[in-house]
C-alpha cells in the first residue's frame, strides 16, 4: 500500500474511507495525531482514490458519502474489518517491509531467549574484551539490538520502532531506513561497549536514531509530513536524561541511546533536499 494523502479531520477521513470501501477500493487509515490521519491505498487503485478524494474535498457532505458510511456501518457488512483485524491492517499499512522484518526478528529472538536463555544471549551479545579486536566480520557487531530482557522492554521498543521507523520507510523508502538503522546499531553497540562494557541489549539505541532523524529532518524540511511533535521530542530527551541520572526503574544502555540519537540526527543532516521535495 502507499500513502495517498493526509487528512486533518478524523470524522471526514472515516467517511471517505467508507466510501472507498463501498467502491471496492482497498484503503486504510492511520492516525498520526488526534486530528491528522494518513490515508493509504492499494497500489492498483491509488489513482482512482486520489481523484475521488479531490471530488470529496469539494462536497464532503454529499449524500453518496453518507450513504456509503451508513451502509458500511451495518454490523454484518464488514465482519473482518472491525476490532483487532482492522487494527492489524492499519498497523501493517503504517510500516514497510524493513520495519516489519526487524520487529518480527526481535520477537523471534525474544521467544528463543525464553526457551534457550543462556545460549541465545551468548550467541548474540557483543564481544567480550578479549574477543572484539579479533572478529572484524561477525554478526555480534549488530546482534545485541535484537536482545530484550523483559516483555515490557520488547513491547516498548517495538511500539516506538513501528510507529516512527514505519513513517520513515513510508515517506523515504526502505533504503535510507536500512542504512541508518544498521549504522546506528553498529555505533550505539560500540559506544555502549567502550564506555560501559559488553552486557547490554535492546533496540532502543536504533529507536533513538529514528527519533533523532525525524526530529532534524522535520526541522530541515518543515513543509513535508515527516516530523516530530514537541511532546515526542521532549519525552525522548526527558527519558534520556533520567537514564543518565540513574532515576529510571531499570538499567538502561545510556551511551547506546545517546550515540543512536546523535547518529540519527547526523544522518538527517546528510539527506538531500531533493528527497524531501519528492515526498
Amino acid at each position: 500500500m502507499q500513502q495517498v494523502a493526509e487528512l486533518y479531520s478524523a470524522a471526514q477521513a472515516r467517511v471517505f474511507a467508507d466510501y472507498c470501501l463501498s467502491c471496492g477500493w482497498e484503503v486504510s487509515l492511520v492516525t498520526l495525531e488526534p486530528q491528522l490521519i494518513a490515508l493509504y491505498s492499494a497500489d492498483h487503485c491509488a489513482a482512482e482514490v486520489l481523484l475521488a478524494l479531490q471530488e470529496f474535498a469539494t462536497a464532503p457532505d454529499a449524500a453518496k458519502y453518507n450513504a456509503a458510511a451508513w451502509q458500511l456501518g451495518v454490523p454484518l457488512a464488514q465482519p473482518l474489518d472491525s476490532g483487532l483485524h482492522q487494527l492489524w491492517r492499519q498497523m501493517r499499512a503504517a510500516a514497510g517491509l524493513w520495519t516489519q522484518a526487524v520487529a518480527y526478528l526481535c520477537v523471534l529472538v525474544f521467544i528463543l531467549q525464553q526457551v534457550w536463555p543462556g545460549d541465545t544471549y551468548q550467541g548474540l551479545k557483543f564481544f567480550s574484551v578479549a574477543q572484539w579486536q579479533q572478529s572484524w566480520l561477525d554478526w555480534r557487531w549488530l546482534s545485541p539490538v535484537l536482545l530484550h530482557f523483559s516483555a515490557a522492554h520488547l513491547m516498548f521498543n517495538l511500539l516506538a520502532w513501528w510507529l516512527f521507523a514505519g513513517r520513515i520507510e513510508q515517506q523515504l523508502g526502505a533504503g535510507p531506513l536500512l542504512l541508518m538503522s544498521l549504522s546506528a546499531a553498529l555505533l550505539s553497540n560500540c559506544a555502549q561497549f567502550l564506555l560501559q562494557g559488553e552486557h547490554f541489549g535492546g533496540l532502543s539505541g536504533v529507536v533513538y536514531a529514528v527519533l533523532g532523524f525525524i526530529w532534524i529532518y522535520g526541522w530541515r524540511f518543515p513543509a513535508q509530513a515527516l516530523r516530530l511533535s514537541r511532546w515526542d521530542i521532549g519525552l525522548a530527551l526527558f527519558f534520556l536524561l533520567l537514564g543518565f541520572l540513574d532515576l529510571l526503574w531499570v538499567n538502561t544502555a545510556n551511551w547506546a541511546h545517546l550515540s543512536g540519537l546523535l547518529a540519527g540526527m547526523a544522518f538527517a543532516l546528510l539527506q538531500p533536499a531533493a528527497a524531501a521535495q519528492r515526498h
